[in-house]
């Protein structure tokens, strides 16, 4: 089947493509054997986040930063829990020590 490249989706995966290049620097994706899970400019700002925050954040301190309305909270998690299975992120419940309630926990793997 031959995949049509001049349709509006090819814009996209360019777009996307790019922000993976500049990010993780992929010069030569057909001889590296190793597969490398492409990520989205959104998910590329998530990452930076995290690493600017010392490696692990609260997931409620990520939906503060990141989601303006309610209606894309699913959208976000979407992303996290995609980002997870990629292996970028962990995500764990751990007992918050202010509050004492369980919380999730979203931990940068190095």
């Amino acid at each position: 089947m031959l995949k049509n490249y001049d349709g509006p989706w090819s814009r996209i995966n360019k777009s996307l493509n790019t922000s993976f290049y500049i990010v993780y620097s992929m010069s030569d994706k057909k001889n590296s054997l190793i597969k490398r899970p492409r990520l989205g400019p959104k998910e590329v700002k998530i990452l930076a986040f995290l690493e600017f925050s010392g490696g692990s954040v609260w997931e409620e301190d990520l939906y503060n930063r990141f989601v303006r309305a309610a209606k894309y909270q699913r959208i976000f998690y979407g992303r996290l829990y995609g980002l997870q299975r990629k292996g970028f992120i962990i995500i764990r419940q751990e007992t918050n020590p202010a509050t004492g309630r369980l919380k999730k926990k979203v931990y940068l793997v190095k």
